[in-house]
């Protein structure tokens, strides 16, 4: 975290520690103010919910052609093998929506469920462009390809969403539809430029250095030289080429840590972004536009270099096993990613360029002896494994794989088309699912269909709902505020004379009547817990800890306790720009996240 943006701090006599740049909210246990209860809250203790999992489904025929008119019987659904009983059907806007509900012999199962009759989903289409590996030129094309595309689906009521990842991660704008926004964010993403082509160049180079190695030669040697001299001479040849062997394998390790780095960064930043989505309700269109992740990245230079030397393999050092164990991990991450993106109904549409062949043996690739090997370099194992994850992310999410070539503007409308044509499949599931993940197929029962889907889903925590929700409030403009949270920031006052932070006092009331407290004794309990988080001008995001908030209410307050508020308070340290504080409270007897967030400015002197 940042020392010098944001830190909470805690008003006078709270327990709490500043040591750190964001800190959870001190706890006031405090009944505050007066609150209109709202008529349709249950009862205390009364609330329950029912988690229910959405597979979105597309359906297509061999030729590619979306298939919209089927029925919920049509559809078989299995989670770990087991049939599962479909207990909410919704069928493409445009299908005929003959069997939307349950059938007879379902009722009794599905009268225990209240799950609401389906309202259409917002439609979302999000835009990431990984630009920290794409070179320049390859950037500028599929951007104008994707602007293009978004641009003709201006002035309706689908939400669009641009972020990418240079060196770190940059939401360029929240979900709008406002065109001015997206127009203005799609030029800040055009004035970015990552690392792409001078990591094109590195690798380049890299080659070249490993094409040419061992053609160093120390002069001529003379006829009639003395055979002493002769080896004198050989001898230092091998020194010089052992000390350039040694000095290309650092070069070649050094930017191999340097894109391992990279990359991890990459899916951490992509990762953080999907659990802002996961706040979104609906399924999520992205457009991802990346070269693709490989966890040995130096593979092909490697090898190209021990062929070279004539070895099938050169023995490994604690640098190079440090390498591949960085690398095993990076896939890890790549991997759980995935596994987010699943759990967030993110359907993904990678676009990144279409990788040629490698080049067949030529001159370039002469041997030591300076004569031809016969034999083309290896096969470049990252582009391999780069244009494996892609596809392994889309496939995985029900999404599809779109390369830079001719038709690109063509086969960006298939985003747009399976959108209209998704199906969605529900069930219903709870604590017997546990932490795990779950396997997901879907069938149907007409011939030579294909379907898309997500492959899995993971029961997601209750912090975890908590922390997506907060990082959606404080980035993507977007709360959920079921518990009637009522978040106040108060006037900015100077922290000293010399510095220009800013104290800014907080307040979050809680309106009791809208939590669900359990019997217990003489009174009623309730189980709460707040986690804030600041973003700053920067848009850099500061997460504090978790903070427990215990409830008790004597049953002879319930009356009064129905109208009031819980409420806590703390302080912020604000540095001078614009700033946005969320906030979010999570009800755990109920199982209910409820976020507000305020943005403040805090004036430059």
């Amino acid at each position: 975290m940042r020392q010098d943006s944001s830190a909470v701090r805690p008003t006078k006599g709270f327990m709490g520690s500043t040591a750190t740049a964001l800190l959870s909210l001190p706890l006031l246990a405090v009944v505050v103010g007066a609150a209109e209860p709202s008529q349709s809250s249950p009862p205390f203790g009364e609330r329950v919910e029912v988690e229910v999992v959405n597979v979105d489904v597309v359906v297509t025929e061999s030729s590619g052609r979306r298939v919209t008119d089927l029925t919920k019987r049509d559809f078989a659904l299995e989670v770990d093998g087991r049939p599962t009983l479909i207990e909410y059907f919704a069928a493409p806007a445009s299908a005929v929506d003959g069997e939307a509900l349950a059938p007879r012999e379902e009722m009794a199962v599905a009268q225990t469920i209240p799950i609401p009759a389906r309202s259409p989903d917002l439609a979302n289409l999000f835009v990431f462009v990984d630009q920290s590996a794409l070179a320049w030129k390859t950037s500028a094309r599929i951007l104008d390809e994707i602007r293009d595309f978004v641009r003709s689906r201006a002035g309706g009521t689908e939400r669009i969403m641009i972020a990418a990842f240079v060196e770190d991660l940059r939401i360029l704008s929240p979900p709008t539809a406002d065109w001015a926004r997206i127009e203005l964010a799609f030029d800040e993403l055009d004035s970015l430029r990552g690392r792409g082509s001078l990591v094109a160049t590195e690798r380049s180079r890299l080659e070249h250095d490993v094409r040419n190695y061992g053609r160093v030669r120390i002069g001529s040697q003379p006829r009639g030289t003395a055979p002493e001299l002769v080896e004198l001479r050989a001898q230092r040849e091998g020194e010089v080429q052992e000390q350039e062997l040694q000095q290309l394998e650092a070069a070649i390790q050094n930017y191999g840590e340097r894109e391992l780095d990279r990359q991890a960064r990459a899916i951490a930043a992509l990762r953080q972004w999907i659990g802002a989505l996961a706040a979104i309700e609906g399924r999520k269109s992205v457009l991802f536009a990346a070269s693709g992740y490989s966890s040995q990245p130096t593979a092909f230079l490697t090898q190209f270099l021990n062929q070279k030397l004539g070895k099938m393999v050169r023995p490994s050092n604690q640098a190079s096993a440090s390498l591949q164990a960085t690398g095993v991990s990076l896939m890890v991450d790549f991997e759980g990613m995935v596994q987010a993106a699943q759990n967030a109904r993110v359907a993904f549409y990678t676009v990144s360029p279409r990788q040629g062949p490698v080049e067949q043996a030529s001159a370039e690739f002469e041997t030591t002896s300076g004569k031809l090997s016969g034999a083309p370099p290896p096969t470049d194992l990252a582009l391999t494994e780069s244009a494996s994850s892609l596809t392994r992310l889309a496939a995985a999410t029900g999404g599809a794989t779109l390369a830079l070539d001719e038709d690109l503007s063509d086969r960006l409308d298939s985003v747009r088309a399976d959108a209209a044509a998704v199906y969605s499949l529900g069930f219903a599931t709870g604590d017997a699912a546990g932490s795990s993940d779950h396997a997901i197929v879907v069938r149907v029962n007409r011939p030579r269909l294909e379907v898309r889907h997500r492959e899995t889903f993971r029961r997601q925590t209750l912090a975890e709902r908590a922390e997506q929700a907060l990082v959606a409030a404080v980035t993507l403009d977007t709360t959920a505020n079921e518990l009637g949270l009522v978040l106040e920031l108060g006037t900015p006052e100077p922290l000293d004379k010399k510095g220009s932070e800013r104290r800014v006092p907080i307040l979050v009331r809680i309106p009791l009547g809208l939590l669900s407290l359990l019997p217990s004794g003489a009174t009623r309990e309730g189980r709460l817990f707040a986690r804030v988080a600041i973003q700053n001008e920067r848009r850099d995001v500061e997460l504090g800890d978790s903070g427990a908030i215990r409830i008790s209410v004597p049953e002879g307050d319930l009356s009064r306790a129905l109208e009031s508020f819980w409420a806590y308070r703390a302080e912020v340290l604000l540095s001078p720009g614009r700033h946005r504080f969320a906030v979010v409270v999570a009800d755990e007897v109920a199982g209910v996240v409820s976020t507000a967030a305020q943005s403040i400015e805090i004036p430059k002197e």
